[in-house]
């Protein structure tokens, strides 16, 4: 399929269409398309390699933070004595 490829300087891919304007029109399969993650891919020999420590640095797998034990035991406490304060019975 043709698409075209929207790459940085560096080479990795940071957007893909299917407006053939440009000059950066490939043709590429369909399975190789589904492989892009933005801004960690780049077109090698007809095939997407993508760079695992980009994806790492630009989508962290963990980009909410995890809770201390003493930052969860803060929130219970709090969820109990709201739920005191609005007059239930049990907790």
């Amino acid at each position: 399929m043709k698409v075209r490829l929207d790459t940085q300087t560096d080479g990795f891919i940071y957007a893909w269409g299917t407006d053939y304007t440009s000059d950066n029109v490939v043709d590429i399969d369909e399975n190789e398309l589904k492989k892009i993650v933005a801004g960690a891919s780049k077109l090698v020999d007809d095939k997407i390699v993508v760079d695992q420590q980009r994806v790492t640095d630009l989508y962290p797998a963990d980009a909410m933070p995890t809770p201390t034990p003493e930052q969860q035991m803060i929130a219970a406490l709090y969820a109990r004595v709201t739920k005191i304060e609005d007059g239930g019975k049990n907790e």
